[in-house]
């Protein structure tokens, strides 16, 4: 049977995520944000955890802690949370198709051939990836430092993915079965939605469709019925596919696109 697998669509033209204020955020000093929002926007908290983080004494301005809610912050101002100093940015979602050899990590220290390299040109400060890729691994991967986002992402077990793999050997129905059925991969059982072989390609190869399932686990998975994966292509993520997006390039989420994952169980 040749792969035929829904794509999830969340269409919407590119727009320029442009920060804009409103009238109560403009003084005559220069354009001011409320606190709530800007320890949002940094990828604290979101806005309703902030204001009870204000409440509680743990924001501080330019040395001196404010527990008033709708406080603006200006550019020249110097806020720290709970002590540490943090830096005013806007929110940032970013979409590569990554290359072959390059890491995505969620650890720190110095990382050889990190995928920072490749969206360094888009913004002028760090923006962590949503979950882990190895070198081997190819294709799509999200990137943003809205941090309530980021947490909802990682907890999902609904994101569509589909992915296409390159096995060590033709695979069987009855591994496929298995895979439907579920497998023990790090003490939980995980499984496929839907798999099938690529039409005009070889028996080696399938295309999967998964939710929420990191490339980690999925070669685990394979792993467990007895393939071993040598390539692996991430080809849709939420909704969104490799369309006009060549390897090693980025580009930036649209509204439609943001609005959609946030919309996500």
């Amino acid at each position: 049977m040749p792969w035929s697998i829904k794509i999830y669509s969340a269409k919407g033209d590119s727009v320029n995520m442009k920060k804009t204020h409103s009238k109560q955020e403009s003084t005559s000093a220069g354009k001011t944000i409320r606190l709530n929002k800007f320890l949002s926007n940094a990828g604290i908290c979101s806005r309703r955890e902030a204001d009870e983080f204000i409440k509680m004494g743990l924001v501080q301005i330019n040395g001196k802690t404010v527990t008033e809610m709708g406080y603006q912050v200006q550019s020249s101002d110097e806020v720290k949370y709970d002590g540490a100093r943090i830096q005013q940015a806007p929110p940032v979602y970013l979409l590569l198709n990554k290359p072959k050899g390059f890491v995505a990590t969620s650890q720190g220290g110095k990382i050889n051939k990190s995928v920072q390299e490749l969206i360094r040109n888009a913004v002028q400060f760090k923006v962590p990836p949503v979950g882990d890729m190895g070198r081997p691994m190819t294709g799509l991967l999200l990137f943003t430092n809205d941090e309530v986002l980021r947490k909802k992402l990682n907890n999902s077990s609904s994101i569509p993915m589909i992915y296409q793999v390159v096995l060590d050997q033709n695979i069987t129905k009855e591994m496929m079965e298995k895979l439907k059925t579920g497998q023990l991969v790090f003490e939980k059982m995980q499984k496929v939605s839907v798999i099938s072989h690529i039409q005009g390609k070889s028996k080696k190869e399938v295309g999967v469709e998964v939710h929420s399932l990191s490339p980690a686990v999925l070669v685990k998975l394979f792993a467990a019925v007895g393939a071993k994966v040598i390539q692996m292509d991430r080809v849709v993520y939420g909704g969104m596919t490799k369309k006009e997006l060549p390897r090693g390039n980025w580009r930036r989420l649209n509204t439609k696109e943001v609005g959609f994952l946030k919309m996500m169980p």
